[in-house]
């Protein structure tokens, strides 16, 4: 049985929108194979693993046959991949490579794809990627080539799959969206789940070219309306969820959920209630019949099973089986175990066999049901063993299928050998071949089928050949076994040869290997040599000296190698590129085999490291942690002759130095140093001298003899996998993103500068940093002049008046050298100055509820600057504040507190509620001399807790996380817990400024904040909780509650230059849940900036 939910009829009008696939001007795509996909910089350390890839892509309509081709970078290290020989990549196919660690320069990296000959196929813009994440650098469709960097996006990597496909307006297909919810029917409280997929990826043009958004339309009960949108994923799939809270607006009733994306629509229904009414509705009766295979050969047996859901008492099932040529050659009756199920064998015979579709028909009480087979002929090979595998090619771990047939006789068993054939005999240790001998046995029709799993280690990769003998004959098939199986293509060439790198170093070990499809047997049993000559860039055969005894010269020999084919063809030997043997230049292999009856080439260039004409200096990354080791290398010009002694300073970020000093060995040398073990612990000293740190740039200055120095930076960071090391010439900023003038802060200007050499002789006045503080109408508020110290740093802290730093956007600005560098931080002033605006009282409370002996605090500040002397307040029940005194003046009615403002112009006040205090509405009374400003607040019954009180808490460290001019669009803001110092960090406060550059369009930018679910938390649209600014009489923050946790928001509201807004618990001890908010900027092309903070603190 299965049940449903009885459901009204609902009616509503669905809003169309403007997405469309992709129409207007098709772009061009390229007509020839392409640099699809690249990730020059993955997650990790790329020295240490091999995980930089890149994508190739076949747009055209047929095969290309890329062996021998290679892709190159072209910066720094220059490594260079050559694809096998025989590569052969399918029409609107992808073939992704990886090569060796450190492939790629994470900054100004160009890639190409080069043919055979050398020349140029496809090459890349000039990329940079230093987030050492999973985003890559991918054309905006595959295939598409305009030579232009707009060809080209930076997103989440999808290596081996398509980027996105262009549709056009002429397309007949139409897209296709799914939907569907986790359940049919939900309890309160409860979360939906909505989720489904499209068929294909939309695009839009305007206001700007972009992925089309799915729109998700919710309707309710009692005009529950909910508008969601987003994007599907890189497989086509979306999902979302709904909180079905009854604080959000949600009611008991039926839900309709309609989704849009183009021109598909698609619809479910759900329920919420606090009970869920089932209906029983009885699951029509059904008979199936069907077949265990779809055909047959004649001597082969099928199974017929058939099913049902209503097994009748007494009752059997009636079959029969006709022929193509309508006559019945089986029948019989069935009879169902306790599931239902029915099932019978019938034999397909060999005399007279009639091929084709064979009907089954079948009865059960009142029902029917009808089926069919195919019966084929016996096709055999003409040869006396049939062999294959299920796969070419397979992985460590993979099981691999072997089977075959006996044609035309039929005997028990066959005699089985796998045998791992190598590399070549020379080189290949016969005690670690795999070797397996068995047998199989046949099955009445001569076939028969053998299992066996590839162990789990390196020495088993290599070729394989599987051979099956008896009397009456011998076949053997070959597969392989590699690491990459899927993007495994079998060369087609009869005899091949390459190397295993395109460019050595002298001193480096070469490897030639390849292989003969087809190697040749004699009757002695004797294989064929295989002879590899290697000549130069002028066609003349390397030569090496031969010694002579004693008395005679030397004398020169032709170089040569030789190698012998193992069992399946393949060869490989190993030589060293010696410097009296190989120059620097560029060389040609030419292997021949069977005295020439089969010849290949291949090209490979020889470099000498030491042929530089400046030191070469690398460290093995640029950004370290506490406690790290710095490994720096080195070449240097010539080998270092004459030149032996290195000598090594560095400079740490507070400007002290250390000298170090090193040998050249060979032209080489290495110097390695541990980075601090912990911070620096710092005392007060004075405002215009920067606290030292072991946190920031380190510089390593390297010199020898008289040589100028070399210099090579690098950073020391409390977040070393997510920092990056940037050096500028000149760089300021503001120790915070946002001060608050009411709150006394210091504003301090910090920066770094590339300090100049000056001379020692004489008077030597050092340079300054000319510092200067503009206000939002771009006039100087405030300048200073300061020194810089040992290690380039500069600080300086300005006072912050009141009457002169209003809100706004500021600018500061640092020259230093005729280098200028700026940047922006935000004040927050809620003062009023001058205007019509009535002074009044801004009441601020911690809760908006209490319990019976819960300390209120209570905060309060006039809305203008003025001074005054106390004020009065008393929390009176809502009952006191409506006693009538007749013409008497009741007060308060309650006693009453004095309070004094304290220097930053607040009134503090802590109030206890007795344990035995009523319950219900307080009224917080101020008297002040401009008038009598109240709040509510509600005292409410303690919930008992299951489990003891947990100890109170109070805030200790804080760390701010900043970021500052995003001008993207759509920003996701992720907060979680965090581990700094050994101490546990919760976030507590977001806050955000959105900034419009340009005057006149505050209108048309404006923010919205939603979280993971889609729930607008500040915006425009109809759904949001907040949509205009939360400051009223008496209060700035509104109180809202998500997912059962009651949050403070504090918005400024829309269409204003700045918009800005906080987000914060409004328990005082409570932390933000780990979760993301989405921050939208709601703009076409306007220009703007948007600022924020994550405050973190440690809850003790």
């Amino acid at each position: 049985m299965r049940s449903t939910l009885v459901i009204g009829i609902f009616g509503f009008f669905l809003l169309g929108s403007s997405i469309f696939p992709a129409m207007g001007q098709t772009p061009s795509f390229a007509d020839h194979v392409v640099i699809n996909e690249i990730d020059i910089n993955p997650p990790g350390d790329d020295s240490k693993s091999v995980s930089e890839w890149v994508e190739l892509y076949n747009p055209t309509d047929t095969a290309v046959d890329i062996g021998g081709w290679v892709i190159a970078s072209t910066t720094v290290l220059k490594k260079t991949m050559k694809i096998p020989v025989g590569t052969i990549i399918e029409p609107n196919k992808f073939l992704t490579y990886s090569y060796q660690s450190v492939w790629f320069t994470d900054v100004s990296e160009t890639v190409q794809l080069r043919n055979a000959d050398g020349g140029v196929i496809d090459q890349t813009p000039s990329f940079s990627d230093i987030k050492n994440d999973f985003t890559s650098w991918q054309r905006i469709y595959d295939g598409v080539d305009t030579d232009s960097s707009s060809d080209w996006k930076f997103e989440f990597s999808n290596a081996g799959s398509t980027n996105g496909k262009f549709t056009t307006e002429t397309e007949t297909g139409k897209p296709t969206i799914l939907i569907s919810t986790d359940k049919s029917n939900y309890n309160f409280q409860e979360t939906a789940i909505i989720s489904g997929q499209v068929s294909e990826k939309l695009f839009v043009e305007k206001p700007f070219f972009q992925t089309a958004q799915i729109m998700i339309k919710i309707y309710g009960s009692n005009g529950y309306e909910k508008n969601i949108s987003l994007f599907p994923d890189l497989n086509l799939k979306y999902q979302t969820t709904l909180s079905l809270q009854k604080v959000l607006g949600i009611t008991g009733g039926v839900y309709y959920v309609v989704v849009e994306y183009g021109d598909a629509i698609a619809s479910t229904q759900f329920t919420v209630g606090n009970e869920i009414i089932l209906i029983e509705e009885r699951e029509e009766s059904q008979l199936s019949i069907t077949t265990d295979k779809e055909s047959y050969i004649p001597g082969e047996t099928a199974t017929i099973i058939a099913n049902t859901n209503n097994i009748v008492p007494f009752e059997g099932l009636k079959f029969k089986v006709t022929n193509p040529a309508g006559k019945q050659i089986f029948d019989g009756t069935l009879y169902p175990d306790t599931k239902g199920k029915f099932s019978t064998t019938i034999f397909m015979t060999t005399v007279q066999p009639v091929y084709g579709f064979h009907k089954i028909v079948a009865e059960y009480s009142t029902y029917s049901a009808v089926s069919s087979f195919e019966l084929t002929k016996d096709v055999k090979e003409n040869k006396v063993i049939s062999l294959t595998t299920d796969k070419k090619a397979y992985g460590l771990g993979d099981t691999i299928i072997i089977s075959g047939r006996l044609n035309n006789i039929w005997i028990f068993s066959l005699d089985l050998e796998i045998l791992q054939t190598g590399f070549g005999s020379l080189h290949t240790d016969a005690l670690n071949r795999l070797k397996i001998q068995d047998s199989v046995k046949l099955a009445g029709d001569s076939t028969f089928k053998y299992e066996f799993k590839i162990p789990n280690n390196p020495i088993r990769y290599g070729d394989y050949r599987v051979t099956v003998s008896k009397e009456v004959g011998t076949e053997s098939v070959v597969f392989h076994v590699v690491e990459n199986p899927d993007e495994f293509v079998e060369s087609l060439k009869p005899f091949t040869v390459f190397t295993d790198k395109s460019t050595y170093d002298i001193g480096n070990s070469i490897i030639i290997s390849g292989k003969v499809n087809n190697p040749k047997i004699s009757s002695t049993y004797q294989t064929p040599i295989i002879d590899i000559v290697i000549k130069n860039s002028e066609g003349n055969q390397i030569t090496s000296s031969v010694s002579k005894p004693t008395g005679f010269k030397s004398a020169t020999a032709e170089y040569s190698l030789k190698a012998i084919p193992d069992q399946v063809g393949n060869y490989q030997v190993k030589d060293t590129i010696y410097d009296a043997i190989y120059g620097p230049g560029r060389y040609i292999v030419k292997a021949s085999y069977a005295d020439g009856l089969l010849q290949d080439s291949t090209t490979f260039s020889v470099i000498d490291p030491l042929d530089i004409e400046a030191p070469i200096i690398t460290l093995d990354k640029d950004v370290y942690g506490l406690g790290e080791d710095v490994h720096l290398t080195a070449l240097v010009p010539g080998g270092g002759a004459g030149k032996s002694d290195v000598g090594i300073i560095l400079t740490k970020p507070d400007g002290d130095t250390n000298k170090f000093g090193t040998t050249v060995d060979n032209g080489k040398f290495s110097w390695t140093w541990t980075t601090p073990q912990s911070e620096k612990s710092n005392v007060v000293q004075n405002e215009r001298v920067r606290f030292s740190s072991n946190y920031g740039v380190y510089k390593i200055s390297i010199s020898q003899s008289d040589t100028a120095p070399v210099v090579v930076f690098f950073k020391v960071s409390p977040n070393p996998d997510e920092d990056f090391l940037n050096i500028e010439p000149l760089t300021v900023t503001s120790e915070l993103p946002v001060y608050n003038v009411a709150q006394n802060q210091k504003l301090t200007i910090l920066g770094t500068a590339l300090k100049r050499v000056q001379g020692t002789q004489g008077l030597v006045v050092p340079d300054r940093v000319d510092i200067a503080i503009k206000s939002p109408s771009n006039k100087i508020i405030t300048e200073s002049s300061v020194y810089l110290d040992s290690g380039g740093n500069f600080q300086s802290i300005f006072d912050m008046p009141v009457t002169i730093f209003k809100e706004g956007i500021y600018k500061v600005t640092a020259v230093y050298q005729g280098i200028r560098a700026e940047n922006f931080f935000q004040v927050d002033n809620d003062f009023i100055f001058g205007g019509d605006e009535v002074l009044s009282l801004l009441i601020g409370t911690d809760k908006e509820e209490y319990n019976p002996g819960d300390i209120a605090h209570i905060t309060a500040r006039p809305t203008k600057l003025i001074f005054i002397e106390t004020v009065e307040v008393g929390i009176p029940t809502e009952e006191q504040t409506k006693l009538n005194c007749g013409a008497f003046v009741c007060g308060i009615g309650v006693p009453i507190t004095t309070l004094r403002q304290d220097p930053t112009g607040t009134f503090v006040h802590e109030y206890t509620f007795p344990t035995n205090a009523k319950l219900g509405t307080y009224i917080i009374t101020f008297n002040t001399e401009f008038g009598t400003f109240t709040k509510s607040i509600q005292l409410v019954e303690k919930i008992p807790e299951p489990e003891p009180e947990p100890e109170s808490k109070i805030f200790g460290e804080r760390v701010i996380e900043k970021v500052n001019r995003i001008t993207e669009s759509q920003i996701q803001i992720t907060v979680n817990k965090k581990i700094i110092n050994e101490k546990e960090l919760s976030p507590r406060v977001i806050q955000g400024s959105l900034f419009t550059v340009s005057k006149g369009e505050e209108s048309n930018v404006n923010i919205k904040v939603s979280i993971e679910d889609g729930t607008c938390i500040i915006g425009q649209d109809s759904d949001c909780m907040i949509q205009k600014s939360t400051r009223v009489p008496g209060a700035i923050y509104q109180t809202i509650q998500i997912d059962g946790m009651d949050y403070n928001v504090r918005y400024s509201g829309p269409d204003v230059r700045l918009e800005k807004f906080t987000i914060l618990p409004a328990a005082l001890d409570a932390s933000l849940p780990d979760s993301t908010w989405n921050v939208e900027v709601l703009k076409e092309e306007q220009v703007s900036r948007l600022y924020y903070q994550v405050t973190y603190v440690a809850l003790e």
